[in-house]
């Protein structure tokens, strides 16, 4: 078998050395910029395990760590010229850093099949490429923009695990190797600009301008170590994005954003990544921090796509570790992420006389779903205005109760409009350290929000058709509204009856009778996406918990800011079920007749999005100390974008902050992408098949 694999590769190899291959082109040395990025890496994984024991001169884990780091360094540099040895040192390199692993592997068995399949994975990757490189011409020459780039991506892996198991008192081990491999991107960088930076002006442009800013900041920020290293990470994030690719033999040269550009949902999700790295970036300088220091990445990258999924969990005291800058951020990045930065873009780029091009206008109707493409524009805007004015009423209504409470003018001022944003954006972001428990006893503040939140989660196309609705008027309201409208009245009168029945004597304990009701609603309109609580709920009734899951993973409406399956995913498959149990195979809604594409599609985000919470409760419970009905919520309410938590947020390692960012990202990114695809996937069959019953159930 692998005398049949390797012949057949190198015959590959042989025939067409940048042919259809795609590994074909780093063949020959561009793998030499990602080994000499990562030659230190044995170095600062030696402190991470080992701590002060590295700074013992030749001492087991320092000559362990130096050897490693000789030989992928040697490795790096040999595999163009001598690949079969080249392998064999970075093979012998990936072992010492096994070895110094060593001590850590023992204690978990997860990081320990992690490590190794990552391992293995990448020495037959070598293997079978660079082994049977040494058959190559040696005339073949080396790609630079390739080769920078793959030591950029190298770079930026080595800076995320960094920033997950970085402590404050860490050395400066890892720093010093970390500098060394910013050093390495940016002479191979450097090298590109000089061969080839004249042919291409734009990117080699926005290259100059990154090494400009980075090094400005680097300057400014001398004196914290992290933050320097944070600013020196723009030169290969901008080199990840601006090299081109290198182009292969009779085939069209396309940079790597032709194919996200392509296609609508890719288009969506990467701009949501953009905007959230962006806010991380700018939440993690001191500017954005109070006078306790910077913010770790980590938990700035956290906090910026909690804001951006408009999710709300947080690992920091939002009011008492951000600034007035950090604040005015968080704002931006919920407003931006829970509207949708296609909504502004399509608002913006009309009124500045621009034009939508085919896939832009394609991601935005995902967004604001208008009956009719001509209406794009006008359906962008209403939507717009329809959010800022009722963002601007809400904090109107939330100004005097804020005043009352003790804060200043321009503070309850500030307050009234961040509570507002987050609350019609289902964020759950607000500027009190306890939540909105502190305004457990004002009604008014409790249903002004709870107001914002049910608006919000409806989406503003359905709010807007309520008038109509209300008034019986000629114009037709279309079943997904009253379907959307119906769920949530069931969800909110539902939600409300179970938290008064559960949690009269428990957690709403020690309130009076009519604010035990007005916080029962309270919690029974957030539940569901928003995040705010009034009460205590880290001790509420297990049958509570279980019912708060389930109006989680529902969550709100299609086009609204909230999250989950949606109410009407949800409602379709209810509907299906019963027609089903009543021996009727046509699924109906206020007098129409759902189609069974709507029913299949219902049935795939639904399986999906269970499938989802599955996969990342077990890495919770594999990688976390944790109880599983606490991995449990906190997995479901970042999917689901609520932001409610029951105490597993503080418990979270990097590690764990790094699955819950998945979540969240995947939770608003995932139902959206996910019915694009759905939408644009339609194959055309010329023939059927036989039919035969299965026996199911």
């Amino acid at each position: 078998m692998w005398k049949s694999v390797l012949a057949h590769t190198a015959e590959e190899v042989r025939a067409d050395p940048f042919g259809p291959s795609p590994d074909a082109v780093i063949i020959k040395s561009t793998v030499t910029g990602a080994l000499l990025a990562i030659s230190l890496f044995p170095f600062a994984v030696a402190e991470w395990v080992h701590g002060d024991e590295i700074m013992r001169w030749f001492s087991l884990v320092f000559v362990t760590a130096g050897l490693a780091s000789l030989a992928l360094a040697a490795g790096g540099i040999l595999i163009s010229r001598r690949p079969r040895l080249g392998v064999l040192l970075t093979s012998f390199g990936m072992l010492g850093v096994l070895l110094l692993l060593a001590k850590t592997l023992q204690q978990s068995q997860t990081m320990t099949l992690a490590v190794l399949l990552c391992m293995l994975s990448t020495v037959f990757w070598l293997w079978r490429k660079y082994w049977l490189a040494a058959s190559l011409p040696t005339t073949i020459q080396s790609i630079p923009e390739a080769r920078a780039r793959l030591a950029a991506l190298a770079n930026l892996g080595f800076w995320t695990i960094a920033s997950l198991v970085t402590h404050a008192d860490t050395t400066w081990v890892v720093y010093c190797s970390l500098a060394v491999s910013f050093l390495v991107v940016s002479a191979l960088v450097g090298q590109w600009l000089a061969q080839q930076g004249a042919q291409h002006l734009v990117r080699a442009g926005f290259l100059v301008l990154a090494i400009l800013i980075s090094t400005i900041g680097i300057v400014f920020s001398w004196t914290a170590r992290w933050q320097c290293l944070t600013w020196a990470t723009l030169v290969p994030a901008t080199a990840a994005v601006a090299l081109p690719v290198p182009r292969r033999a009779g085939i069209e040269q396309v940079d790597w954003w032709e194919p996200v550009l392509g296609h609508p949902e890719r288009l969506l999700a990467v701009t949501f990544l953009s905007l959230c790295m962006a806010g991380a970036l700018v939440l993690s300088l001191s500017v954005s921090a109070t006078q306790h220091g910077p913010i770790a990445v980590i938990d700035a990258l956290f906090t910026a796509v909690s804001a951006v999924c408009v999710t709300g969990l947080t690992v920091l005291d939002t009011p008492v570790d951000f600034s007035m800058v950090g604040q005015v951020v968080i704002l931006l990045l919920m407003q931006l992420g829970g509207l949708g930065i296609m909504t502004f873009s399509t608002v913006a780029l009309v009124l500045l006389g621009g034009r939508m091009s085919l896939r832009h206008e394609g991601a935005v109707a995902s967004l604001v779903s208008p009956q009719d493409r001509r209406q794009l524009f006008a359906t962008a805007r209403r939507v717009l205005l329809f959010t800022l004015s009722v963002e601007a009423l809400g904090a109107a209504g939330l100004v005097v109760p804020f005043l009352q409470h003790g804060d200043g003018f321009f503070q309850g001022l500030w307050r009234a409009v961040f509570t507002a944003v987050s609350a019609f954006c289902n964020a759950g972001f607000t500027l009190q350290s306890d939540n909105l428990v502190s305004y457990q006893h004002n009604p008014w503040v409790l249903y002004v929000v709870s107001t914002l939140i049910i608006l919000g989660g409806l989406s503003p196309a359905v709010c807007l058709a309520v008038p109509h609705l209300l008034r019986r008027t000629i114009r037709p309201i279309s079943a997904q509204t009253k379907i959307a409208l119906s769920a949530t009245a069931l969800l909110l009168v539902g939600g409300f009856f179970f938290f008064v029945l559960l949690e009269w004597t428990n957690a709403l304990a020690g309130l009076s009778f009519w604010d035990r009701i007005h916080n029962a609603w309270f919690q029974s309109a957030t539940l569901r996406t928003a995040g705010f609580n009034s009460v205590d709920i880290t001790f509420v009734h297990p049958a509570t918990l279980s019912l708060m899951l389930i109006w989680m993973f529902v969550g709100g409406s299609p086009a609204g800011t909230a999250g989950g399956i949606k109410t009407t995913t949800a409602t379709v498959l209810v509907l299906a079920v019963a027609a089903a149990v009543r021996g009727r195979w046509e699924v109906t809604a206020f007098g129409r007749r759902i189609s069974h594409k709507t029913v299949y599609k219902a049935a795939a985000i639904t399986t999906v999005g269970a499938a989802t919470v599955l996969v990342f409760l077990i890495a919770m419970q594999l990688t976390q100390v944790m109880d599983t009905d606490e991995a449990l919520f906190e997995t479901i309410s970042a999917l689901g974008t609520v932001g409610l938590s029951i105490g597993g947020t503080a418990q979270l390692d990097g590690v764990g902050k790094a699955l819950i960012i998945a979540c969240m990202f995947a939770g608003r990114i995932g139902p959206l992408t996910l019915f694009m695809f759905l939408s644009s996937r339609v194959q055309q069959t010329v023939w059927e098949r036989p039919e035969e019953e299965i026996e199911v159930g």
